[in-house]
């Protein structure tokens, strides 16, 4: 949901390696009609952590490390750790068989900082990184899900005041990742990761910063059933998510159906941006899982930048999306996790800042 206002992009990470994996994990109903397989998928945004818009309210410079000091606090206060262990309870309790992840978070950071001789990215210091921690706690119950494909977004480096002492900063880092979760049963081939050619001119600072956002596509199989899935995050802004949702449409075209997309795609029914009738339509022949089978308003975002809200009354928008195409790919049922006061975690905090989307399919094989 949030996008990344930094101030250096690094360019695409390389396609994450091939993975085969069989197990014997499944989620068969017997009641599934033969020739048929049926399973789960998921839409899950991490929350990086802290408003990251905060960045573009500095005027100048020398305003930033302030800025980024009270960003980095907030990350540390927002958890991951705590929260990692009621998402991978959704996962869990969900048992998908694909997870599409968005702002899967690694923050590195560098002391003293050399921002000022060396305007690259290159702390090295891992404080969170959000995919370890949720594939441990994954594991931690038995759960067998590897990351199946992953994409490099933005990787960026900025100067904090941590110790408030505007002449000691340390550097840094953020590097932005999307990310399909696997389950073990689950055969992954042709994995493909890129980023979007348009990428948003965001203002910080006096200077004018190019947003990458990406896409990860796999094919997959499961009990036999072959489709084509689909994991990405639009950006907020426009012409950005219009932009961006015309390249995604453009994909989804080229790609074999059955096909699952997935992601906070930043649009929906009734949202401010406009990507919405650029991916739903005719023409990709995309349709929304939730107008298909879900009750009620499927909303998802957002919570508090603290996500330490006491009501759900923030959520008022749906813009994460299952969506689907593909004549013998049907829909079954539609559930919004992850926004009941029930979930929050034992100190208060929202797994998320959004609330997920999980999504059972009736495929045939």
């Amino acid at each position: 949901m949030t996008p990344l206002r930094l101030l250096r992009i690094a360019p695409l990470l390389a396609c994450a390696p091939l993975f085969l994996v069989s197990c014997n994990d499944d989620d068969t109903d017997d009641s599934v009609e033969p020739g048929t397989a049926q399973f789960k998928v998921m839409t899950r945004n991490l929350y990086l952590g802290g408003n990251i818009e905060l960045l573009a309210t500095a005027q100048a410079p020398q305003d930033i490390p302030a800025i980024a000091a009270q960003l980095y606090t907030t990350v540390q206060a927002t958890n991951f750790p705590e929260r990692a262990k009621a998402l991978a309870d959704e996962i869990q309790g969900a048992n998908p068989a694909l997870v599409g992840l968005q702002e899967v978070s690694l923050y590195r950071t560098q002391n003293p900082s050399d921002f000022s001789s060396n305007p690259l990215p290159n702390a090295q210091t891992v404080t969170y990184d959000f995919l370890a921690i949720l594939l441990a706690e994954l594991q931690s119950r038995g759960l067998n899900y590897r990351a199946a494909a992953t994409v490099q977004n933005a990787d960026a480096e900025v100067p904090a005041a941590l110790a408030g002492n505007a002449t000691d900063l340390t550097d840094v880092r953020l590097t932005d990742r999307d990310v399909i979760l696997a389950r073990g049963d689950v055969q992954i081939a042709n994995v493909v990761t890129g980023n979007y050619a348009y990428a948003q001119e965001v203002p910080v600072g006096g200077a004018s910063i190019r947003f990458l956002r990406g896409f990860t596509k796999v094919d997959a199989t499961v009990d036999g059933a072959r489709f084509t899935f689909v994991n990405t995050h639009l950006e907020t802004l426009q012409p950005g998510n219009e932009n961006q949702a015309a390249e995604l449409a453009a994909l989804v075209q080229t790609y074999d159906k059955p096909i699952i997309v997935v992601g906070d795609l930043n649009t929906g029914p009734g949202a401010v941006t406009t990507g919405y009738p650029t991916i739903v339509n005719t023409t990709t022949g995309l349709a929304d899982a939730w107008t298909t089978v879900g009750t009620g308003d499927g909303f998802t975002c957002c919570f508090s930048e603290t996500v330490n809200d006491t009501t759900t009354t923030a959520l008022d928008e749906r813009i994460d999306l299952v969506l689907y195409a593909g004549d013998n790919v049907n829909p079954q049922s539609a559930e919004v996790v992850g926004a009941l006061l029930d979930d929050r975690t034992a100190s208060g905090l929202w797994p998320s800042d959004h609330a997920g989307l999980v999504v059972e399919f009736r495929l045939d094989r």
